[in-house]
């Protein structure tokens, strides 16, 4: 081989590098930007599911005076007294 086909083979081979640095630094960059959306998706998730909670126990609260009451209802209904 002559020195030119071996510069030749050089100058290919680094640019191949070159373009594989570049494509590696494209999809770090990637990555950052989808871990940073991640981490505001689970912020969301974390305020819904504390929002859900909170539901969760307001409905429970609702049953539970629901139940009372009917509760109450029916012993009125047979005509027995009941404490509040």
């Amino acid at each position: 081989m002559t020195k030119w086909e071996y510069k030749y083979l050089w100058e290919s081979e680094a640019t191949k590098v070159e373009n594989l640095i570049d494509i590696n630094g494209k999809n770090t960059h990637h990555i950052q930007d989808l871990y940073a959306d991640l981490k505001k998706k689970d912020e969301v998730i974390n305020k819904l599911s504390i929002k859900l909670n909170d539901k969760r126990e307001e409905v429970y609260k609702l049953k539970n005076i629901l139940k009372t009451q009917h509760e109450k209802d029916f012993a009125a209904a047979i005509g027995v007294e009941v404490d509040n």
